[in-house]
């Protein structure tokens, strides 16, 4: 499992009998009291929160370059 921040990409991989899988996982949420998961901390500025998923999606590229990678060997 490769661990980034707020998520985790978990490689399988292949064999000659099965192909390689991937999957990502939320890793780093906090719960609300009415039970949703936040992924963020609270923003109180544009600015923060657009830092907040500048960083989520910096972490979604490397998981899909990295799932990339993970299928090519396989």
């Amino acid at each position: 499992m490769q661990v980034f921040g707020a998520f985790e990409l978990d490689v399988q991989p292949g064999t000659p009998d099965n192909p390689a899988s991937v999957r990502a996982a939320l890793l780093r949420y906090t719960r609300g009291e009415d039970g949703r998961l936040y992924i963020t901390p609270e923003c109180t500025s544009y600015e923060e929160i657009e830092g907040q998923i500048n960083a989520l999606q910096d972490e979604l590229d490397e998981i899909r370059e990295r799932a990339r990678r993970a299928f090519q060997v396989a």
